[in-house]
């Protein structure tokens, strides 16, 4: 619009004489309607020397006529000066006008020191403008309109320029613009427009601009066939979708803004045709297949086709065109490798990052004015070439995340005398540096091979704001020249290497900004230093440092981040909380810290994620957390806090995420109002002393019980610099000052204690109540949670029946029931969890057959051991056979105290016993000598004794089987002669024998 705009001023132009009286009341009943602060309309009056109002400010006449043929306002000295106001009625009497400009208008409030955007004009003039029928300018820009745009606004037919964008317009987009016959610009960007781009914008035939900039289109792009004058296409920053139109008729085109949409499909031919083309922008949209051939657009200065889906090579084109100053196609799955930039002598950006390019890195000769080299999150393999070096205008050089490797000397920085961002992390390049000839602002050598030694190299550089050679082998103590940091310093990482030592006592500093620190991970001990300055991130974690956390209140008042977990601090935390307004993340855990929880936590008001886990905390939990409404972690596990969970947690709390109340001394009842967290997605109140029922409001969990309900619980974004000030977009990860903190949690996962991280504890939504005292039945509304993947109620009083619909946890993983009193069948529902990995129900009363399903006979017998009257594979118990009892848990464990305590009983009367008369015996002579007498006298006897019952007995067998008289009977033979065979003598025991013949025994 600067070409149709006259920015003479008024005493510079030349008039026939005064204006006419009808134009100049009109202008003072305009002025009139007007607020001028700064009195920049001192020329507007009624005095004589004042009539004529074509001298005013502002104020354009026609050098023939005298007619007032344009108002602008705009003041090109002071763009911020000080109108408000409405516009009257009496510009309709300016029937000769053309352009009509109303630019923005600003006061400035010196008590804030800041600049305020005021209202100027309302609604109001589209009441005037539509007076006003031979209109041809109409700039409305910058002001704050509301409303939607009249549809009568498309009778002004003899518009050519018409500018409404910078407002607050909502609606949509008039059909009647299409009445426009003469129009030759339009501009409504930056307003809340919503709606789709009328068809017959792809119409005007004399159109050569059009900009729709930033609204909230929606809708696919209309069919540009008859644009043949259109040279200008802007469009980013709606939520258009469908595919790129054709462009076929619109040769004249010569920039095309598609960025920040919704596009998708290819994109088509017909652009790389357009030989006016300079500029092509259709960045951030979800366009694929292969990047056009441009070879025919050699005016392209400008092509940005970053975070899209395409695919293919790069064209070899793009390396030869001689006006091209950006090349922009990151984040991409591009392939294949980088063409020969021979030609690109006016290249100054070139972005290639993030995608699947392979090979070497070419030779860049030919680009000696490039300035922006980057060629991360690659593919690329061998060394930094040489030829890198010879470009003198090179600022930013980023080649991480890549294959490289090989020996990076003082050749590749021969001539990089400009340059200020170096980037090579994630490589596997070894630095043998003496010094770099520039001083860089940002040095990023991440897991590249800087040590063992400290690098000296850095001694040189003393302007850098970002330095970062974490895990690069560094070992031994940190050198007393280093803490000699730039007064420019933003972001300080010596993380994960072997550092030893001692920090010094005080680290003085006089930065612009507070910086972030990061000496996680390494080997040193001692005291933390006091820190002279502020800090905005302090990260210790993974050392040996010891002492108590008094250094904290000498840290300013910036801090967002600090870890000091898996060190050795010890003592009662610090009361100087309240110093620290914009903490969102505060990691104490696995240190020797106690005392109470002090209550002046609760002004950390920001605060996001809280770890005090693996300490010795005692007391209650303070109910000043309550005021932190911004929580979404929480971990007091692993302490000895006592009392009773309490109901502020659901009902402040509401952000929360995870809460961790693990193995501490609470006790009492769950109460009802943690159902209230929408949030939550891992509850863990396991090894406690809570009882009572499980409150049945357990199906409210939203984000378990919804399906694709997703919420990042797992990072949390701080500022590792003041430099990030969040007003309009949200941060990312790496840019402006902002870093990522990624939660964990330890888990008792499948019976095994570990720790979950990343992406492990995002996708794990879990409740474990295990080993507390809860008794009742188990909810049946737990089964509303079709999220929930892991579940653990094992070491309680639960009784009843297992809920028959929990095989609705289709994405259940493990299940843990064990050691309650369970009773009834174990559902059969259960065999419709195809992912279940883990069940235990062991050491309950369940009954009948087990459920025949893959996952349930593949698990251990013993998960199901300690159920009397459960049957079925895995178990050897077959059902339908006679039951064995089992002893049940209780009585098994009384049983086993009982043996126990009779074994232990027996084996010490035994000790006793034996050892009591074995060492009588030893010591007394004559009390061995008695009772080993006495011992062989009844050995004796009962020696005797069994000798003659034992003949005894022979004899009675023996004369029973033959008697004397069938003896003597058969041997003819008289009493005499049988005394004469000395029989008798044998045995004499029988003095007579019995008139019948036969031996009577007595």
């Amino acid at each position: 619009m600067s070409g149709m705009r006259l920015k003479e001023d008024a005493n510079k132009m030349v008039t026939p004489g005064s204006c006419f009286e009808k134009e100049r009341q009109a202008l003072l009943a305009f002025k009139a309607n007007l607020k001028d602060n700064r009195n920049f309309l001192k020329q507007w009056g009624k005095e004589e020397e004042k009539r004529d109002c074509c001298k005013w400010f502002g104020v354009h006449c026609n050098n023939h006529t005298g007619h007032v043929i344009g108002l602008d306002l705009f003041n090109p000295d002071d763009v911020y000066s000080s109108f408000s106001g409405k516009i009257g009625p009496s510009l309709r009497l300016l029937n000769h006008l053309d352009p009509l400009q109303f630019q923005p208008f600003w006061v400035h409030l010196p008590t804030y020191d800041i600049w305020i955007s005021l209202l100027l004009i309302s609604s109001d003039i589209f009441q005037v403008t539509l007076q006003i029928s031979n209109l041809l300018f109409l700039d409305l820009s910058g002001n704050f309109l509301e409303g939607s745009i009249p549809f009568s606004l498309g009778d002004l037919t003899s518009l050519k320029h018409l500018d409404l964008s910078k407002n607050q317009l909502v609606g949509v987009i008039p059909e009647s613009f299409g009445n426009y016959s003469s129009l030759v610009q339009i501009n409504l960007s930056y307003n809340p427009l919503n709606g789709s781009v009328p068809k017959s914008f792809g119409n005007f035939s004399s159109i050569k601009e059009i900009k729709l900039l930033s609204n909230n289109l929606i809708g696919e792009l209309p069919s540009f066939t008859g644009c043949s004058s259109l040279t200008e296409l802007q469009l980013s920053g709606n939520s258009l979708t469908g595919s790129i139109s054709d462009f076929t008729g619109c040769l004249s085109l010569s920039v095309l803004y598609l960025s920040s949409n919704r596009l998708s499909g290819k994109i088509p031919n017909s652009v790389g045709q357009l030989t006016n083309l300079t500029k092509f922008i259709a960045s951030y949209n979800s366009l694929n297949g292969s990047i056009p051939d441009f070879t025919r657009c050699q005016s392209l200065s400008w092509l940005d086709l970053s975070s899209n889906r395409l695919s293919g090579n790069l064209p070899s084109s793009v390396g030869q065109f001689p006006n091209l100053v950006l090349l922009d196609v990151g984040h991409n799955s591009l392939n294949g490798r980088i063409p020969n930039f021979t030609r690109c002598s006016s290249l100054l950006k070139l972005r290639l990052d993030h995608n699947s390019l392979n090979g070497r890195i070419p030779d860049f000769t030919g680009c000696q004015a490039l300035n922006d080299l980057y060629l991360s999150g690659n593919k690329l393999r061998g060394n930094l070439p040489k030829s890198v070096g010879q470009l003198s205008s090179l600022e930013h050089l980023d080649v991480s995340s890549n294959s490289l490797k090989g020996v990076i000397s003082d050749v590749q920085f021969l001539n990089l005398t400009n340059l200020k961002l170096l980037d090579m992390s994630f490589n596997s390049l070894v630095f043998e540096l003496s010094s770099i000839p520039s001083r860089l602002d940002t040095i990023i050598c991440r897991s590249c091979r800087l040590g063992p030694s400290f690098p000296m190299w850095l001694k040189t550089q003393t302007a850098y704001s970002e330095l970062d050679i974490s895990s690069t082998g560094i070992s031994g103590n940190i050198p007393a020249w280093f803490w000699d940091l730039p007064d420019d310093l933003q972001y300080l990482n010596l993380s994960s290497n072997e550092l030893t030592g001692m920090l010094p006592p005080e680290i003085y500093g006089d930065y612009n900004r507070g910086p972030g620190m990061d000496l996680s991970n390494n080997k040193l001990e001692g005291r933390v230093p006091l820190f002279n300055f502020s800090l905005s991130s302090l990260n210790l974690s993974g050392n040996k440092f010891s002492g108590r956390l008094s250094f904290l209140c000498h840290i300013g008042v910036g801090l967002t981040f600090l870890d000091l977990s898996d060190n050795s601090f010890s003592g009662s935390l610090p009361d100087c909380w309240s110093r620290f307004p914009s903490f969102v993340v505060l990691n104490l855990s696995n240190n020797t810290l106690s005392g109470k929880i002090p209550s002046c936590m609760g002004s950390l008001f920001l605060l996001e994620a809280l770890y005090l886990r693996s300490n010795a905390f005692v007391g209650e939990i303070p109910m000043s957390l309550s005021n932190c409404t911004s929580l979404r972690f929480l971990d007091l596990g692993e302490n000895k806090l006592s009392g009773f969970i309490p109901e502020w947690i659901g009902e402040k709390l509401s952000e929360l995420y995870v809460v961790v109340l693990r193995s501490n001394r609470l006790s009492g009842r769950l109460p009802s109002q943690i159902c209230w967290l929408y949030n939550l997605q891992y509850l863990d109140l396991s090894d406690n002393g809570l009882s009572g029922d499980l409150p049945g409001c357990f199906g409210n969990f939203t984000a378990m019980a919804t399906d694709r309900f997703w919420n990042n619980m797992t990072n949390h974004l701080y500022a590792f610099t003041p430099a990030y000030a969040p007003l309009f977009f949200p941060p990312t990860a790496g840019e402006n000052g902002v870093a990522e903190f990624i939660n964990n949690a330890w888990v008792t996962w499948k019976g095994t204690k570990r720790i979950f991280g990343s992406t492990g504890l995002g996708l794990l939504i879990n409740i474990d109540l295990s080993k507390n005292k809860f008794s009742g039945n188990l909810p049946t509304e737990i089964t509303n949670l079709i999220e929930l993947v892991s579940l653990n109620v094992s070491f309680n009083k639960l009784h009843g029946e297992i809920p028959k619909n929990m095989g609705r946890l289709k994405h259940l993983d493990s299940l843990d029931l064990s050691r309650n009193d369970f009773s009834g069948n174990i559902p059969s529902s259960l065999t419709l969890i195809d992912g279940l990995a883990y069940l235990d129900v062991s050491y309950n009363n369940l009954s009948g057959k087990i459920p025949t399903g893959t996952q349930l006979q593949g698990f251990n017998s013993s998960y199901y051991g300690g159920n009397p009257l459960l049957c079925g594979p895995p178990l050897i118990q077959k059902c339908g056979l006679p039951t064995v009892m089992v002893v049940g848990k209780e009585d098994e464990e009384k049983d086993g105290d009982f043996w126990k305590s009779y074994y232990m009983g027996m084996g010490a009367g035994f000790a006793v016993g034996f050892w009591g008369i074995c060492g009588a015996l030893f010591l007394n002579r004559r009390s061995r000598h008695f009772v080993f007498a006495t011992l062989s006298q009844v050995k004796d006897r009962i020696y005797v004794a069994v000798a003659a019952q034992i003949r005894k007995i022979k004899r009675f067998y023996l004369l029973s089987q033959f008697p004397l008289s069938n003896f003597l009977e058969r041997s003819n033979c008289s009493m005499q002669n049988h005394k004469k065979l000395g029989y008798f003598k044998t045995i004499n025991i029988f003095p007579t024998l019995p008139t019948n013949g036969r031996i009577r025994i007595s």
